[in-house]
């Protein structure tokens, strides 16, 4: 018996050893690299797994931390107050023993109250403010000291710099965090240019928030919401902490209860499950916090996690299904996408019947083949993915590999992939699918917004031989249209009408619909502010273009490279000649909107959110994506939600669709 215990016990020390060398090597990918391997739920299994065999083995145990995420590359600075991490479950039953732990820690049978809150996915931040000015601004890092990312932070649209009446120092704790659509933006532009995606927006905005470039930092928009206090601790409930920041100009908690005891514990997790869909950010679980400041301070904290708060995490919603083909598409870009076809299966809502492959090497990597049983889940609840295979479901017999094809899978090239990229790619710019896309692309709501050209359209047009170019589409008469499926008089006067509207549009649907290398909406609204006229731009050195906010290095030589093609010198020529806009058109003031920030919320009936948001923009105001003081403007649509309610607590004015209709045709020149 000793003899095969001490075989146990080398077993387990030894499975110790290889789960602590697995989770160091996450911990580097997830905190220092953004980009990790394995998702939250994943890595969470492997520290409850090596929590189980310490338990078995005491002696073995040790202190895992916090994690770093210092990259090497910043200055490092340390914190007044350490930043520690939460203690975690999947477990409802852990919550109520949350509750009776804090009982016992304080020898108390009273109830004891609780702030309940989202728990943001996001990059902690700690920010640092002398006399009332942002001095800096800290990464968690391994809980002592972070990575100084002052400089980036203070590209935070709606981020107060300045603090009225506040002469101490003090410790303001929150995450950084990136809009879905901003994300799902950025990783549509990565994937037509054959550079990796984003697994999720938290890595995104970690990744971004460590740029060298703080003008790279700019142009993608990060958010940010405050929660905690650190140094400088005047506050008696946790909850003041909130009306201290949201009184002040900071995005802060507006979604919180405060409960006396955890027993409703479970009807707080649905509710706030259910209305984390309609939140600007993303959340991957609930946070239980002792609201009374005293008694925080009186439980203190272990090496790892401060003993009065605990996180409830959401698992992830996965589906099991199985996988039937794989397809291969051509973007405008020539990159080639497999793509899983798979039986119809419900994930977070919807029917997913299709999801994405990422690229060669994830496939060849997860050893995914035709026939297998595979996990599907929707990573940040917007993209639908294959993110592993169930092995123990193959045939015996086994599937055949998948194999990436090496010829275009719709002209036949030889697909080629450059060393500093992840995708394979079509180099044929004739490929037939890759100008069916550009067009697509040209004609699209985001470029000149040409409505009727869509894909069917562009496909059939492109297949006659009618359409090549974007110059093609103003070059087509009455007759090509009418060779369209169920395109009669009606169809095919609204579809020129249409064309000879966006011969007028701004400068910057024009620049956005060349689809230009690594250039989206946003750096082509800044490019037509900046040089007024095409011309300008087409002359532009790397230097001047390198001037710009949001352009850095690659950008700005992208955007040279494409004016000193012959064949984009001579579209742009053709298009000028057909009477295309080539100049920005002035802007309309409106005092109703000009220089305000605007909030959107609840459904609107005339508009979606993306019309609402280009009229806004249009008649000179910008839109916010979270509430806080420094929003002056409330628009709500039906079914406003919670964000109403804030808004008349922070006095702001709210408009209803009716208001901004009429405040729409308030327009004159500005003198």
């Amino acid at each position: 018996m000793a003899e095969l215990a001490s075989k146990e016990k080398k077993k387990i020390q030894k499975k110790i050893q290889q789960l602590r060398a697995e989770i160091k090597r996450h911990d580097h990918l997830y905190y220092r690299d953004s980009r990790p391997e394995i998702s939250d739920f994943e890595y969470d299994c492997l520290k409850n797994e090596l929590l189980h065999f310490e338990s078995l083995l005491p002696e073995a145990a040790g202190i895992l931390g916090v994690g770093d995420d210092r990259s090497g590359n910043l200055l490092t600075r340390k914190h007044y107050v350490p930043m520690l991490s939460l203690e975690n479950t999947y477990n409802l039953d852990d919550v109520f023993d949350f509750g009776a732990r804090i009982r016992r820690l304080l020898a108390t049978e009273k109830d004891i109250e609780y702030v309940v809150e989202p728990k943001i996915d996001g990059l902690a931040v700690n920010l640092i403010y002398e006399n009332g000015q942002l001095k800096y601004a800290l990464t968690r890092g391994n809980g002592f000291e972070g990575d100084d990312v002052t400089d980036n932070v203070k590209t935070i649209e709606g981020l107060p710099l300045h603090i009225e009446d506040v002469h101490h120092l003090i410790e303001i704790r929150g995450e950084v965090y990136m809009d879905c659509e901003i994300f799902q933006k950025i990783n549509t532009e990565r994937a037509q240019m054959g550079e990796a995606i984003f697994a999720n927006a938290r890595n995104l905005a970690s990744g971004t928030l460590k740029l060298m470039d703080s003008e790279m930092v700019r142009s993608r928009h990060l958010k940010i919401l405050l929660y905690g206090i650190g140094e400088g601790n005047n506050w008696e409930k946790q909850s003041e902490i909130y009306s201290f920041l949201q009184e002040r100009g900071f995005a802060s908690q507006i979604y919180y209860h405060i409960v006396t005891n955890l027993d409703d514990s479970a009807a707080i997790i649905r509710e706030l499950d259910g209305e984390r869909k309609r939140l600007p950010y993303t959340t991957d679980g609930v946070v239980f916090k002792v609201n009374d400041r005293a008694l925080q301070e009186q439980l203190g904290a272990t090496a790892k996690a401060p003993r009065w708060a605990f996180a409830y995490k959401f698992e992830p919603e996965r589906a099991e299904t199985i996988l039937r083909n794989v397809t291969f598409q051509v973007g405008r870009t020539g990159v080639v996408t497999p793509v899983a076809e798979l039986d119809p299966v419900n994930l977070s809502g919807s029917r997913v019947a299709r999801a994405t492959l990422h690229n060669a090497d994830d496939v060849a990597k997860k050893d995914i083949r035709i026939g297998d049983t595979v996990i599907v889940e929707k990573s940040g609840e917007i993209i639908p993915a294959v993110v592993g295979v169930k092995l123990e479901n193959r045939p015996e017999c086994g599937l055949e590999k998948l194999n990436f094809p090496t010829n275009c899978p719709c002209c036949s090239a030889r697909l080629i992939r450059l060393p500093s990229e992840v995708a394979w790619r079509c180099p044929n710019a004739d490929c037939p699918e890759q100008i069916v896309q550009k067009i697509v692309y040209f004609t699209s709501k985001t470029a000149m917004d040409i409505d009727g050209f869509g894909e069917a359209v562009v496909r059939k047009l492109v297949e006659i031989g009618r359409v090549k170019t974007p110059a093609d589409i103003y070059m087509l008469k009455k007759e090509d249209l009418y060779q369209m499926e169920n395109f009669g008089d009606k169809s095919v006067n609204r579809l020129l009408s249409n064309r000879e509207h966006s011969k007028k549009t701004e400068l910057w649907r024009l620049i956005n619909g060349l689809g230009i290398p690594l250039i989206g909406e946003k750096i082509a609204k800044d490019l037509a502010n900046y040089f007024r006229h095409w011309n300008a731009l087409a002359v532009a050195s790397v230097d001047d273009l390198g001037r710009i906010r949001g352009v850095g290095q690659k950008v700005a030589q992208s955007i040279f490279d494409y004016f000193r093609d012959p064949k984009n010198l001579d579209l742009l020529e053709q298009l000028q000649k057909i009477g295309l806009e080539f100049e920005e058109i002035s802007a309309e003031y409106n005092p109703h909107f000009a220089k305000k920030i605007f909030a959107l919320t609840g459904t609107l009936q005339e508009f979606t959110r993306g019309q609402a948001k280009a009229l806004i923009e249009k008649n000179g105001g910008s839109v916010s994506n979270s509430l806080s003081v420094a929003v002056d403007v409330l628009v709500a649509g039906a079914d406003p939600g919670q964000k109403m309610d804030a808004a008349r607590e922070k006095n702001i004015p709210v408009w209803t669709e009716t208001d901004f209709i009429a405040n729409l045709s308030a327009v004159r020149k500005e003198a």
